[in-house]
């Protein structure tokens, strides 16, 4: 029995072939019932398919334990960092990665272009989430009531005279956040930085992280903005398919 043929039976399953019957597989394969109930018993046994009332067969339980131990060895940092390194090669200016904390974000990473800018975001550091694009889309999941409350602790401060302080404001840059799939952000936290940020989801639609492209204003404002964007977002999603 062999292992390649053993494999080439869970390669059969994805989202709309979620169960198969022994004909089907062995139909797929082009070998014989016989020889696909075999390797299916060997799967079964070792809790990787499982067998139905209604006589087909689905990918076992076993397969959830495996998944939560990827996840475990593929964390966030991990598996942001080359993505975030060859975006910086790209667009060749600074990438930052950054999370929600209660009412703050922080700077998980950031990989500083060749051609530095001075930002406020550094590794670990905390920063303000009502400005600055990478902060931004980490509200559009939020509702009205959170923005509420950051007003309430009197986290909304003027950093520089384009810093967004008002409520309606607010509310109508994020709306426009979520109608565009990505925030922006010119001069708002660092006097003459502008930058451009996309939520990053997991499996489940839930924003964990941001990512955003940072430059100089006179460098970045001359760029063509929906390249910039289009690789931003390419970026994201491609640590999504990780997270």
């Amino acid at each position: 029995m062999s292992a390649e043929k053993t494999l080439a039976i869970l390669d059969l399953f994805d989202f709309e072939n979620r169960a198969l019957t022994v004909s089907e597989i062995a139909k797929r394969l082009n070998q014989p019932v016989s020889s696909s109930y075999r390797h299916l018993r060997v799967l079964k046994d070792f809790g990787y398919v499982m067998e139905a009332s209604d006589g087909k067969y689905r990918l076992g339980y076993r397969f959830l334990k495996m998944a939560r131990i990827v996840r475990s060895d593929n964390g966030l940092m991990t598996v942001s960092r080359p993505i975030m390194e060859k975006l910086m090669e790209e667009t060749e200016e600074t990438i930052i990665l950054s999370v929600r904390s209660n009412f703050q974000a922080v700077c998980l990473d950031i990989i500083a272009s060749l051609r530095p800018v001075k930002v406020t975001s550094v590794q670990g550091g905390i920063v303000p989430l009502h400005c600055g694009a990478t902060s931004k889309a980490l509200l559009v999941s939020l509702d009205e009531s959170f923005i509420d409350k950051l007003f309430e602790l009197k986290l909304v401060k003027k950093y520089t005279e384009h810093t967004l302080t008002d409520k309606k404001s607010l509310m109508e840059d994020i709306d426009q956040i979520r109608r565009d799939g990505y925030s922006f952000s010119d001069s708002e936290l660092d006097e003459g930085v502008v930058s451009y940020g996309v939520p990053l989801h997991d499996y489940n639609g839930n924003v964990i992280a941001s990512l955003g492209i940072s430059g100089p204003r006179e460098r970045i404002i001359n760029q063509d903005r929906q390249q910039l964007v289009d690789q931003l977002k390419k970026a994201g999603k491609e640590i999504e398919h990780y997270i």
